[in-house]
């Protein structure tokens, strides 16, 4: 395997150089020449390597920053990112990590979260919202939703430690991959380019009644998913409309 950097670029291409060097960087990182967490060349050092201008290094590391395959750290230069997911295995049950209790209280539900929760939309539910660390860096940001009829006077409206509910029979997990607004990217200190996982969890009772929705956002360089799968099992899948 040839040596990072060891293949140049080619001038006379239709190509541009940014995209070429992009290319080169993003290839060298996929097959392992440019291991996760080492660090990449100056500017001057890729300007010597291969004779382009600042600008067009420049636009080659924005591009594979955007694409989330390196990050920059001010003062110290470009690296390889570096992270080692956490694995899940679904159908989960809930790891519970180090958790900053960040809100408890009663609020108008999201209207997706609403729908799953059987409650109609601007309807209250009591939320508790978290952050969940993992060795002191911020993993998930988590809020979990009650209808009033299950959680009203209860601790789970308190910031004490709640109870945990009894009565649940089955649950359904539904995953979205999408880009992380601006309060989670500074909540779970994110690299630009970095994707979210938001997950939600819905526990339901024997009588088909919904009594808890989580709603998760992972990191989502720092966790892989596994499903479990039986050929027997059949499918949990129920939504919001089909109880």
């Amino acid at each position: 395997m040839a040596a990072p950097g060891s293949n140049k670029l080619n001038p006379t291409s239709d190509q541009p150089l940014s995209l070429q060097l992009a290319d080169l960087l993003r290839a060298e990182i996929r097959s392992g020449l440019r291991a996760p967490g080492s660090q990449l060349p100056t500017e001057s050092g890729f300007r010597d390597q291969y004779d382009v201008s600042r600008t067009t290094v420049r636009t080659a590391l924005r591009i594979l920053t955007h694409e989330g395959l390196i990050v920059s750290r001010k003062g110290f230069g470009s690296y390889v990112r570096s992270s080692k997911p956490l694995r899940r295995v679904l159908p989960s049950s809930r790891h519970r990590f180090a958790g900053e209790l960040l809100e408890v209280g009663r609020i108008q539900a999201p209207v997706d979260v609403a729908e799953w929760l059987q409650i109609d939309a601007g309807e209250e539910a009591i939320v508790r919202r978290e952050l969940q660390l993992l060795d002191g860096r911020p993993v998930i940001l988590s809020a979990s939703y009650f209808p009033l009829w299950v959680a009203a006077g209860t601790r789970l409206e308190s910031p004490e430690a709640p109870d945990v509910l009894s009565c649940v029979v089955r649950g359904v997990e539904i995953l979205r991959v999408r880009m992380p607004l601006p309060e989670e990217s500074r909540m779970l200190r994110l690299d630009p380019g970095t994707p979210v996982v938001r997950m939600l969890h819905v526990d339901y009772d024997g009588q088909d009644r919904a009594l808890h929705v989580a709603d998760d956002v992972f990191t989502g360089d720092g966790h892989e998913f596994v499903f479990e799968l039986s050929p027997h099992g059949g499918s949990l899948y129920a939504g919001p409309g089909d109880h």
